[in-house]
């Protein structure tokens, strides 16, 4: 039987023909789950409570594996402690937001002697003009920033400029692209089957799309031509990941990422890029790594140093519609926006994160991604990722986009999430994973050694 095609070009699409590999691990689900739940009591016992006080026992949906996920009382550098005294080595990190790790002593100090002057003012501070400024000097489009509370708040702000900017109402983004829980960006993050263009809404309470959002593929230029020859005069935004997480931390081409430059130079739109796990790539951000500079960067995790907060930076041009003096403003407030114990935390995070730190850790996700590389050689797995992020995905490779990526064997990555769990590691259900400054090498050994060992179960 010939390879299944990809429905956007002629190439081999990914495949997970090979069931028996799969179905080894998955003969073993019962024994894996039993050890789990053998190993995690009160985690248990939290969760029970915890359905009784969230509906389905949670309060945040990128946590949730099942049966449950152990709770967890303390973390310090790459280690967390569950409530059943469990010793975890962490690889995800807060989804990434803690490149320093946990409990960064100058951090820690830094919010501390903040909290101790008082966690939050009716007023600025000179904490939030200093991270600001440092910003504004990192990232290639920034000439001002606006401070959110959040990833999903600043992707919200940063359309709603866009939209301002141009006086059109359709924003564009690519399929299998999580862009926060903001209406007008939960279409398409991850349909059962790609689609390519066909908006489909990621959650019930959608109010709709028709002439606010449309969909294109990932990495693919010459639809993305198409979508601007046949609407870029609504088209207000372009919103793109640079490091598609979804799709498996994986890289726009550059021939995609040129042709998205410049049709929104063409039809005058703005090209935003969600920065939010993608400022990881490097010193300058993934910007300055992939060297195509946005109109507007949306930021999160990082720059907040472990607490909640997050930003809308780029043109002065468009940032300035939010100035008080404009009687077309676009308003934007927040209790906590630029708080100063986020900002504080952010700025000890960036001010460690310097060009050299950004190499090491960059460094050594590569060699992640290389040990995984030679130890799944030959099975139906493939290895991705970028700087300091990687990610195993059950499915034959190469992965390009979310039509490469919606064929891998979700139930398989989930056990072997789980089975690693046992052992001791901290990946997501989806087997992503990131290192930190602070990971070290023999926890590198030992978590390629213990994905070694769940391959042959």
């Amino acid at each position: 039987m010939p390879a299944p095609q990809n429905r956007m070009t002629d190439r081999p699409a990914p495949t997970t023909a090979d069931g028996g590999f799969y179905a080894a691990l998955k003969a073993r689900h019962d024994d894996i789950l039993a050890e789990y739940r053998r190993r995690t009591p009160r985690s248990a016992a939290l969760f029970a409570r915890a359905s009784e006080a969230f509906p389905g026992g949670f309060t945040r949906d990128a946590i949730y594996r099942t049966p449950y996920t152990p709770f967890i009382v303390e973390a310090l550098g790459t280690r967390l402690i569950d409530a059943d005294g469990q010793r975890l080595t962490d690889f995800w990190f807060n989804a990434t937001a803690l490149p320093l790790g946990h409990a960064a002593p100058e951090v820690v100090a830094a919010a501390t002697a903040q909290v101790a002057r008082g966690s939050a003012y009716f007023g600025p501070t000179e904490t939030e003009l200093a991270l600001a400024d440092l910003l504004i000097g990192r990232l290639p489009c920034a000439e001002r920033v606006r401070f959110t509370n959040s990833g999903s708040e600043a992707v919200m702000m940063a359309v709603r400029l866009a939209r301002a900017a141009t006086g059109r109402s359709l924003i564009l983004k690519c399929e299998g692209s999580y862009h926060g829980s903001y209406d007008d960006v939960s279409w398409s993050i991850a349909p059962e089957a790609a689609v390519g263009s066909a908006p489909v809404a990621d959650t019930a309470g959608l109010a709709g799309h028709a002439g606010r959002v449309g969909v294109v593929p990932f990495n693919d230029p010459e639809t993305l031509e198409r979508a601007f020859a046949d609407r870029g005069g609504q088209i207000a935004a372009l919103l793109i990941e640079p490091v598609a997480n979804r799709m498996g931390l994986i890289l726009p081409e550059p021939a995609f990422l040129t042709a998205a430059r410049r049709l929104c130079d063409r039809h005058g739109a703005a090209l935003i890029f969600d920065e939010v796990i993608a400022f990881r790539l490097g010193y300058r951000g993934a910007q300055g790594t992939l060297g195509v500079v946005p109109d507007l960067v949306t930021l999160g995790k990082v720059i907040a140093g472990g607490f909640p907060g997050g930003a809308v930076a780029g043109r002065a041009d468009i940032l300035d519609l939010s100035a008080p003096d404009r009687p077309d403003r676009v308003a934007h407030a927040g209790t906590y926006n630029g708080n100063p114990t986020t900002a504080a935390a952010g700025l000890a995070t960036l001010t460690r994160l310097t060009p050299e730190t950004f190499a090491a850790m960059n460094a050594m996700g590569a060699t992640v991604r290389r040990r995984l590389s030679a130890a799944t050689a030959g099975l139906p797995l493939t290895v991705t990722g970028a700087g300091s992020l990687f990610k195993l995905t059950a499915a034959a490779g190469p992965i390009r986009d979310y039509a490469d990526a919606a064929v891998a064997d979700k139930e398989w990555e989930a056990l072997a999430s789980l089975a690693l769990l046992n052992r001791g590691f901290v990946l997501t259900t989806g087997l992503a994973g990131c290192v930190s400054a602070v990971t070290r090498k023999d926890e590198i050994d030992a978590l390629v050694a213990a994905i070694a060992e769940v391959l042959t179960l």
